[in-house]
């Protein structure tokens, strides 16, 4: 049995309600109690919840569901969410709609209330929302944990507890060069900018397509679940690729911005936003994938 741990994702099919989006709430109330309060709306009756794997959408989210069918082919295989508003959620469970991060840029960043405690925000925050028991795993479990640095470092007690239980059964994915705690050293799996030279894509879901095309190599090369074995399989087709350059962009004004991307909608009669940011980037401008939507569904909207 393989178990995937992925990352939720700030794209969703639905929207949250006022008391489940962070930056509803004032930063410099105290994060003892943002966490009774987000705990407490979590648990609303009455509320319209939704599958786990119907909510969330994006590049990143589309990896992590192809992951499982490419394990399905030879192992029995789960998903795993690690969310920033439930803890770690099963891909088949429900749940209502939240905008809670653990990325400090966001305006639904957890990290920005105030903390008294040692204990770090994020992992402070993951600690008291995650409700998982582990115990629920069975014991031949292996576990693909494919986890951005600030969610590996948020949930960072609960993965050190499944690796005191499986040991060597636990792989961490990593594509970044952010240090981890040493007893994480032992179980991760690395892969570099070399990957987006071999298959390209978009830099902020790498590690999530990467981890796909490992995971059918595993499915028809019969590539054995050892750390050596993976990383071996790994270095050897990335040898011949360079590192990734990524390429310099041109920022925009707001102003600029909305020109630019109502002038190219309408003269390359763009239908889909993650096509029109593609084309986007090509012609050399820089926009994040979220704002590039909002302006584009607004547009299309018109």
């Amino acid at each position: 049995m393989i178990n995937i741990i992925s990352s939720c994702t700030n794209s969703k099919k639905q929207t949250s309600n006022e008391s489940l989006r962070i930056e509803t709430f004032n930063k410099s109330m105290d994060l003892e109690d943002i966490i009774k309060i987000w705990n407490n709306n979590i648990q609303k009756q009455g509320e319209i919840t939704y599958k786990v794997s119907e909510l969330y959408k994006g590049g990143s989210w589309k990896a992590s569901l192809d992951t499982k069918v490419k394990l399905l082919k030879k192992y029995k295989t789960e998903l795993y969410i690690a969310s920033a508003g439930y803890g770690l959620i099963h891909s088949e469970g429900k749940i209502l709609p939240y905008d809670s991060t653990f990325a400090s840029s966001s305006s639904n960043s957890v990290s920005k209330f105030q903390n008294h405690s040692k204990v770090k925000s994020n992992t402070r925050w993951w600690n008291s929302i995650n409700r998982f028991s582990l115990a629920s795993f069975s014991d031949e479990s292996y576990f693909f944990i494919i986890l951005p640095h600030n969610y590996l470092m948020a949930a960072q007690d609960t993965i050190k507890s499944l690796i005191n239980i499986f040991g060597n059964r636990v792989f961490i994915f990593t594509a970044n060069k952010h240090s981890l705690p040493e007893f994480m050293k032992n179980n991760i799996i690395k892969f570099d900018s070399r990957f987006n030279n071999f298959q390209s894509g978009v830099i902020s879901n790498m590690l999530q397509r990467a981890v796909l095309w490992l995971s059918n190599e595993i499915t028809i090369k019969d590539i054995p679940l050892f750390h050596a074995a993976l990383q071996n399989h790994i270095e050897k087709e990335m040898l011949k690729y360079e590192s990734f350059v990524m390429p310099i962009r041109t920022k925009l004004s707001e102003e600029e911005l909305y020109k630019n991307i109502k002038l190219m909608v309408e003269k390359e009669n763009i239908q889909s936003a993650s096509k029109g940011l593609k084309t986007f980037r090509e012609m050399g401008y820089a926009c994040e994938q979220k704002r590039f939507g909002k302006i584009f569904k607004e547009i299309k909207g018109k």
